[in-house]
C-alpha cells in the first residue's frame, strides 16, 4: 500500500499528538474535508497492518490516536525516504505541468506553501513557475488570480477550465498508467506518484469514475478520453465544493457548476435539429462550399454528393460543440498549418462572410478540420496551374541563414527553383535571371519590386508578404497526409454505420499522420556540442562581450579560430542586429570560410539579458554560437531556428539551473 501526501501529512500530525483527536479537529487543522480524512485513516490502517505495526486506536467520541509512536515512527520515516524522498527533484517541465493541472482542477485558492511542500521547491521557484504557465492560461481566456496572503486561483469559464485540464492531462500523462492507477491505486512512475496522489482523493475519484460510467451508459455511446476527462474534472469540482454531492441523472441546476455539468452531459446527447435548424445548416454548408468553390474552381456542392453530405454531418457536430462550449484539438494541427496555411485562411475568410447565416464564433482548431475536408477534395480535383517563379536568396552569410530559408520556402511555397548566395557575391545584373530576390537585409541601392525583404526566420509578416507573390503549397508532397481523407470517410460511411463521427475523424487523422511508411527521417550530421560549450553568466556589460563569451569557449574547444569572432562582430556592425531571430534569442554566426574548423554549437545564457537594439527591443538572454563547415549542417540550422522560435522551450532553457539541463534541452530539440 502506497500512502499519498495527505496520508503522510495526517500520520505526521498524529505522531505529534499525545491524546485523541477527532475527525473534525484534524480536518480543520490540515485544511481538508472530513470525508477525505476518514478515507486517509482507512488507508493508514491498511498500511500499518501490512507493516505489522500497531493499529490506530479509535474512540466513538474522542476520535483517533496513534499508539506506540516509538515503534511506528522509524518505519514511517524509512517509508517516506523510499517513496517520497525530499531529495527527489522534479524537472521544471514536471513542476509546471503539475501546477497547471492542480490549479485547473481546484475551485479553491491554493497557497504557495502547498506547492512548496508537495514539490520540495522554494517559494521563489514556485512563483517563477507560476509565471511560466500564465501564457497558456491567457491563450485559453483564463486568468491566474493572485489573492495576497492567500494564494492563487485560476478564474474563467468552467467549461474552458475543465476542457483545458483534459487536454493537458492527456498531453502530460500516460493515460494507460492513469487507468491502471484507478484499478490498483498504485503508480508506476515517480511522475505518476506526484500527479495521481496529489491531484486526486482516491475515494472521491473512484466515486466520480462510477458516476462518469453511469453517464456513458445512459447515453448508450462511448466517450473519447478527452470528453471523459472533462466530465471527470467537472464531477470532481462538484464533490470538492459540495460535501454531500451525489450525482443523479435528473439533477437540478442551481449554480454555475451544475450548468457546466449539464452542458458537458448535453454535448453527449445527439442534438435534435428542427426543420428551422436544418434549413440554416443547409444554407450555411452550401454557402461555404460555394465560396470555396469559387476560389479553387471545384464544384463542392454538386461535383461529389458524398463530400457535401460529409461536410454537412461534420458542421452539425461542430455547431453542437461550439454551442456547448466544448473545445477540441486537431491531432495534426501544426503539421497541417505548416503546409496548408493558404486554404486555412480561405476557409476562415468564408466563415467570416457567412456569419449573418450562422452567427457563431469558430476556433482555429475547428476551422482546421473544415480546411482538411476542402484540402482533401481539392487534391482529388485538378488544381489551377500557375507559372512557378525562380527565386534567389541573399543574406550576409550564404551558408547558415540562406540555406535555412530555402528549406522553409520549399516546404511552404511552390516555385520552379531556388538558389542562395552570400551578400558580398551578389551583383545587380543577377536580378534579370530571377523572378524574385529574397533578402534578409535591406538593399538600399536596389529599389525594385522584385526584391522581397524578410526576417532571418519567416515571421507572420514575412508569410503575408510572400503569399502576395508566391503560391502556397496545398499539401506536403512527400507525405500526402490528407489527400484521400474525405474519400476514406465516404468509404467507411458506405460500408458501416458511424456512431461517433468526431472520434472517427480524430483517429483517422492520427493514423494518417503517424504512417510508418513515410519518407525516411533526415539524419542530423555529427557536430561538436558538450556541456563545456555552455556559458552561464548573471550579467554582461555589452553585446560584443556577450558574443565573445561564446566564441572564446568554442575557440578553446577547437571548433573555430579567433578570426570567426571578428567576422561576427564585423557583420553585426555593418548589417545591424539581424542575428537576433526571436525576442530574447540570438544566433551568432559567420561563414564557413571565416574560421570554422568543424560543425559546432555553443550556448551563452545571460540571466539579466543584454540589449542588441534589435527590432524586438527586448534584452537577449540566450545566444547560440553557431559554426557550420559541412553542407549537411543546414539541418542543424533548421532545428536550431525552430527551437529559437519555440517560446515554451526557450523559457525552459532560460530558467534552467544547470548546464546539464540546458544541454539536454538543446540536444533533444535538435534531434526531435
Amino acid at each position: 500500500m502506497k500512502l499519498n501526501q495527505q496520508c503522510i501529512q495526517i500520520l505526521d500530525f498524529l505522531m505529534e499528538q499525545e491524546d485523541f483527536k477527532n475527525i473534525g479537529y484534524i480536518s480543520n487543522t490540515l485544511g481538508c474535508s472530513e470525508r477525505s480524512v476518514r478515507y486517509s485513516l482507512e488507508k493508514i490502517d491498511v498500511f500499518l497492518h501490512e507493516q505489522t505495526l500497531p493499529a490506530l486506536i479509535r474512540h466513538t467520541r474522542k476520535g483517533v490516536l496513534l499508539p506506540e509512536k516509538n515503534i511506528i515512527n522509524p518505519v514511517v520515516s524509512k517509508f517516506k525516504q523510499q517513496i517520497t524522498p525530499k531529495k527527489y527533484r522534479y524537472s521544471q517541465e514536471e513542476v509546471q505541468q503539475f501546477l497547471l493541472l492542480k490549479l485547473l482542477l481546484s475551485e479553491e485558492v491554493l497557497p504557495v506553501t502547498y506547492f512548496e511542500e508537495v514539490l520540495f521547491i522554494s517559494r521563489s521557484s514556485v512563483l517563477n513557475h507560476l509565471r511560466a504557465i500564465e501564457g497558456e492560461l491567457f491563450l485559453n481566456n483564463l486568468d491566474l488570480s493572485h489573492q495576497p496572503r492567500h494564494g492563487f486561483l485560476v478564474t474563467g469559464n468552467l467549461i474552458t477550465k475543465t476542457s483545458l485540464f483534459a487536454r493537458s492531462f492527456l498531453r502530460f500523462i500516460n493515460i494507460r498508467e492513469f487507468y491502471q492507477f484507478l484499478d490498483s491505486e498504485n503508480s508506476l512512475s515517480k511522475k505518476g506518484e506526484l500527479f495521481f496522489y496529489n491531484l486526486f482523493e482516491m475515494e472521491v475519484l473512484q466515486e466520480v469514475n462510477r458516476e462518469a460510467h453511469s453517464v456513458e451508459e445512459n447515453m448508450t455511446r462511448a466517450m473519447d478520453e478527452q470528453l471523459y476527462l472533462t466530465l471527470i474534472a467537472i464531477l470532481l469540482k462538484q464533490h470538492e465544493t459540495k460535501v454531500d454531492f451525489k450525482f443523479t441523472a435528473d439533477f437540478a441546476v442551481k449554480d454555475e457548476l451544475d450548468k457546466a455539468l449539464e452542458t458537458i452531459i448535453g454535448s453527449l446527447k445527439q442534438y435534435q435539429y428542427g426543420s428551422e435548424d436544418e434549413a440554416i445548416i443547409e444554407a450555411f454548408v452550401r454557402g461555404i462550399c460555394e465560396k470555396m468553390g469559387e476560389i479553387y474552381q471545384v464544384d463542392f456542392v454538386h461535383g461529389d454528393t458524398d463530400f457535401f453530405t460529409q461536410m454537412k454531418a461534420h458542421i452539425k457536430l461542430m455547431i453542437r460543440r461550439v454551442r456547448a462550449g466544448v473545445i477540441i484539438e486537431n491531432p495534426i494541427f501544426n503539421e497541417f498549418m505548416r503546409d496548408n496555411r493558404e486554404i486555412f485562411m480561405r476557409v476562415k475568410e468564408s466563415l467570416e462572410a457567412l456569419k449573418p447565416v450562422l452567427p457563431i464564433s469558430v476556433s482555429s482548431q475547428e476551422i482546421s478540420f473544415l480546411a482538411i475536408y476542402f484540402a482533401s477534395e481539392v487534391q482529388r480535383n485538378k488544381q489551377t496551374v500557375e507559372m512557378k517563379p525562380n527565386l534567389l536568396i541573399i543574406c550576409p552569410e550564404g551558408v547558415a541563414v540562406s540555406n535555412m530559408i530555402a528549406i522553409q520556402l520549399k516546404r511552404m511555397f511552390e516555385f520552379e527553383s531556388v538558389q542562395t548566395i552570400g551578400l558580398r557575391k551578389f551583383k545587380r545584373d543577377m536580378m534579370k535571371d530571377f523572378d524574385f530576390v529574397i533578402s534578409t537585409v535591406d538593399l538600399p541601392d536596389m529599389q525594385d519590386a522584385k526584391v522581397l525583404r524578410i526576417n532571418s526566420y519567416l515571421q507572420k509578416e514575412d508569410m503575408e508578404l510572400l503569399q502576395k507573390h508566391l503560391r502556397m503549397k496545398l499539401v506536403k508532397s512527400d507525405k500526402q497526409i490528407i489527400n484521400k481523407f474525405s474519400k476514406i470517410l465516404a468509404i467507411i460511411a458506405e460500408n458501416t454505420q458511424i456512431n461517433n463521427l468526431s472520434k472517427l475523424e480524430f483517429d483517422l487523422l492520427e493514423a494518417l499522420i503517424s504512417d510508418e511508411g513515410e519518407a525516411p527521417r533526415k539524419i542530423i550530421p555529427p557536430f561538436q556540442f558538450t556541456e563545456e560549450a555552455i556559458i552561464m553568466e548573471e550579467n554582461c556589460p555589452t553585446w560584443r562581450k556577450a558574443i565573445k563569451l561564446g566564441t572564446k569557449c568554442m575557440e578553446q574547444l577547437g571548433v573555430i579560430e579567433p578570426s570567426y569572432h571578428e567576422k561576427i562582430i564585423h557583420n553585426l556592425k555593418v548589417y545591424g542586429p539581424y542575428m537576433v531571430v526571436a525576442p530574447g534569442v540570438a544566433i551568432a554566426h559567420a561563414g564557413a570560410s571565416d574560421g570554422v574548423l568543424m560543425d559546432g554549437i555553443g550556448v551563452t545564457i545571460i540571466e539579466d539579458g543584454i540589449m542588441f537594439f534589435d527590432r524586438y527591443e527586448k534584452p537577449v538572454h540566450v545566444i547560440f554560437t553557431l559554426a557550420l563547415k559541412t553542407k549537411e549542417a543546414h539541418l542543424i540550422v533548421e532545428q536550431l531556428m525552430k527551437l529559437a522560435l519555440n517560446e515554451e522551450k526557450m523559457q525552459k532553457i532560460k530558467m534552467a539551473s544547470s548546464k546539464r539541463d540546458i544541454y539536454h534541452y538543446v540536444k533533444s530539440a535538435i534531434f526531435e
